[in-house]
């Protein structure tokens, strides 16, 4: 007679952890990266009332006679399936496509979250929100990956050191029909000369040194045959120019430049002497240079007073090997350019590690070329150095790389997001935060990166929602409802039969 009250009893207990699990989804609609439950039964003991017998003795067999105990959870499954992509225009935000989850540490233990509603902290750190977990990648210094996983850290705030020039290139043409040119070109007066209008070239572009400073090479060609140019580097290409104020009738004696590093001059023909009214005092009348370590310029008397002087001078190498600051430019039939590249550009800077770039002239119609049309300036860029520069902004691309975008207008990789991967995802265990942690039955987690060892994608400034579906939920809500509606009939039902048992004695 109990039985069933019993078994009433436990479909109206496991009917109300059905509704606890509904209850759960409904309330997480809008909880990022939430992934539903779902409640499963099985059937609970049975009680054997007679066993099963063969078939013996002319006698046919019976089947065994078996009472149920009611009913149990069978299982609380966690449903893992897409949610919906919602666009959100922050740059730490970033949504998973796939079954991978992003890889968190929250002091000693990892956890692993489908949120992606990131922030950064005030150390640079990229963490979870709810949990101030920190994400976990791979960090890059200069472009190159260091090391395994570790925590992301974004350098805002920080200076990026300069990067001097190395390479550059050179495109443009010069002109086939070009006159030879018969200057000397150490002149402006010699470039003028209509004649040689069209038989000479020049270009500028600006480099950087190891400290980050600006420099503007210069480069002049000439025409020296039917397919033959020179080139050289403008002696004062890299001129330093400093300033020295008079406050006598005579001024300093001497003046003393900079120590020239090892292997490099300074040549005396190529330094100027201007004074703040734009006078250009000439040499040796009136000054004269001395070579040594440190090199001197020596005034002569009678200059006005208070005047401020600008003196310009370059510092190149003592013996430059043959193609460097200048050489021989060679062109085919066609006017692509069969002179050996590279050419080399060197020269020493004030301060700073001395510049020594490789200058690509180009072997093709995209490089230099000399074909029978009007000279165009050649442009010298394509060049890879930069000055200091602060980290203003990032963006995360679809594979995990995270991008920096620095206030001298160079880009590079600042960090790469990790990925972990289950074999069994549905065993892991909740953690609170929308956080889940490994346990046995998922397996280790298989840490790699999207698109590649994980197949998994990333969209960034963007979130994955939730993947409760309310229609689905408040058709489980009535039928749990309605289950627990019944049960609730059992038991009355039961009492009412055991209230009929009590009433026979009476």
């Amino acid at each position: 007679m109990l039985r069933s009250l019993y078994d009433g009893v436990s479909g109206l207990r496991n009917t109300q952890v059905r509704m606890d699990v509904i209850g759960n989804n409904i309330a997480n609609v809008n909880t990022v990266g939430f992934k539903s439950g779902r409640v499963t039964f099985k059937e609970s003991f049975a009680q054997l009332m007679q066993s099963a017998t063969q078939a013996r003795g002319g006698q046919g067999g019976a089947n065994a006679m078996q009472i149920g105990l009611g009913m149990q959870i069978g299982s609380i499954d966690q449903v893992l399936t897409q949610g919906a992509t919602e666009s959100t225009g922050r740059n730490t935000d970033v949504a998973i496509n796939g079954n991978s989850f992003f890889v968190v540490r929250k002091g000693n233990d990892t956890m692993y979250t489908r949120a992606g509603n990131f922030q950064l902290d005030d150390a640079g750190n990229l963490v979870s929100q709810g949990s101030s977990g920190i994400v976990q990648g791979q960090m890059y210094i200069d472009g190159i990956a260091q090391g395994g996983v570790t925590d992301i850290q974004l350098p805002f705030g920080q200076k990026v050191p300069a990067r001097a020039t190395g390479n550059s290139s050179m495109t443009g043409n010069l002109n086939a029909s070009a006159p030879v040119f018969t200057g000397t070109f150490t002149s402006a007066a010699d470039r003028a000369l209509p004649e040689n209008e069209k038989a000479w070239a020049e270009t500028q572009t600006v480099v950087y040194d190891s400290q980050g400073a600006k420099h503007d090479v210069k480069i002049q060609m000439w025409k020296t045959g039917d397919n033959e140019w020179n080139w050289r580097l403008d002696p004062m290409t890299s001129a330093i120019t400093q300033t020295t104020t008079t406050d006598t009738a005579t001024p300093p004696t001497p003046f003393t430049l900079p120590t020239v590093p090892a292997g490099y001059e300074i040549d005396p023909a190529n330094v100027t002497v201007v004074g703040n009214s734009g006078k250009v005092y000439s040499s040796p009348g009136d000054w004269t240079f001395t070579a040594g370590s440190p090199p001197k310029i020596t005034f002569a008397g009678g200059m006005p007073a208070s005047t401020g002087l600008q003196i310009s001078y370059a510092m190149t190498p003592t013996t430059p090997a043959a193609g460097v600051n200048s050489g021989v430019l060679t062109f085919d039939a066609q006017g692509i350019l069969s002179t050996e590249d590279p050419f080399k550009v060197d020269f020493a800077v004030q301060g700073g590690e001395p510049l020594q770039i490789n200058v690509k002239f180009g072997g093709d119609v995209n490089g230099l070329t000399q074909f029978a049309a009007s000279s165009s300036t050649a442009s010298l860029g394509g060049q890879d150095g930069y000055g200091s520069g602060l980290l203003q902004n990032f963006a995360i691309d679809r594979t995990g790389f995270i991008t920096g975008y620095f206030s001298n207008g160079t880009t590079s990789t600042l960090a790469r997001m990790v990925l972990a991967d289950f074999r069994n995802p549905g065993g892991m265990t909740r953690a609170g935060d929308n956080m889940y942690q490994a346990s046995e039955v998922s397996g280790e987690a298989m840490i790699g990166f999207a698109g590649e060892s994980a197949s998994s994608q990333l969209t960034s400034q963007a979130l994955e929602m939730s993947n409760v579906d309310l229609a689905q939920e408040f058709t489980n809500m009535i039928v749990a409802q309605r289950a627990f509606q019944a049960n609730g009939k059992v038991v009355t039902t039961s009492d009412e039969i055991l209230q009929e048992l009590l009433n026979i004695k009476r």
